[in-house]
This record gives structure tokens, C-alpha cells and sequence, in this order.
């Protein structure tokens, strides 16, 4: 097995709450990263930025048997140590400002996913 251990990984995470599929791996593979002792951050852009509104993440439950909605996985994630940020420009596609973001999540400008798509060791892109 490879010791990830110190690497950093950018998620990108671009599907938001009308596809609940597609929201909760994304976190889950941040944290489970984060549990091998990595630099992880998640970026939410296009409509994944969305899922970061403040009442919406509350919203999806993936399974109708079990209390684990999408807002406790992106508790979840920042309690494990995942940095989340979001996307500027995308904020203003859907209308949000920095007072409709769940709290805890760090606003980048778009220019930004560049620099940290240099500087991570891996990047995985949902």
C-alpha cells in the first residue's frame, strides 16, 4: 500500500443537490483521505455550490432508512479536517452570497482552483 501520508488532494465536486448520487462520494473519499493523513480540500463549483446553501443540504437523505442526510456527511467532512471552499463566480450563478453559505466553508475566487490544482499531488474530479 502507498503511504499518502502529508499528500494533498483537491475534490472537485461539481453535481449538487438535484443529483443526490453524486454528492455524497465525493465527501466520503475527502475523509477517508483525510483519515490517511492527507492535505484534503473540497471544491464546489458549477452546481455543486448549491449543497453549500444554507437548508438545502438538509434536504437529500441518499438512504430513506438511516438519519445520514447530506448535510451530516458535510459536517462530517469538516470535522475530519477536509477543508471545503467554494467557487466565487458560481456563488453568483445561483444567486448566493456569503451570508447563504453553511458556515465553515472559505469563498476562492475562480483563478484560484488553478494555483491549487498545481500545488495538490492528486486531483479527483466528480
Amino acid at each position: 500500500m502507498i503511504d499518502g501520508e502529508g499528500k494533498k488532494i483537491l475534490v472537485i465536486q461539481t453535481h449538487g443537490v438535484e443529483t443526490p448520487r453524486r454528492t455524497y462520494s465525493p465527501l466520503f473519499y475527502a475523509m477517508a483521505a483525510a483519515a490517511m493523513e492527507m492535505d484534503v480540500m473540497v471544491w464546489f463549483t458549477m452546481d455543486g455550490t448549491n449543497q453549500l446553501k444554507k437548508g438545502e443540504a438538509e434536504k437529500v437523505q441518499l438512504d430513506p432508512t438511516s438519519d445520514v442526510t447530506l448535510k451530516t456527511m458535510l459536517e462530517q467532512t469538516m470535522d475530519s479536517g477536509v477543508k471545503l471552499r467554494v467557487c466565487q463566480q458560481s456563488m453568483a450563478l445561483w444567486n448566493m452570497t456569503k451570508e447563504d453559505l453553511i458556515p465553515g466553508v472559505e469563498i476562492l475566487g475562480a483563478t484560484s482552483i488553478i494555483d491549487l490544482a498545481l500545488e495538490a499531488d492528486h486531483v479527483m474530479y466528480f
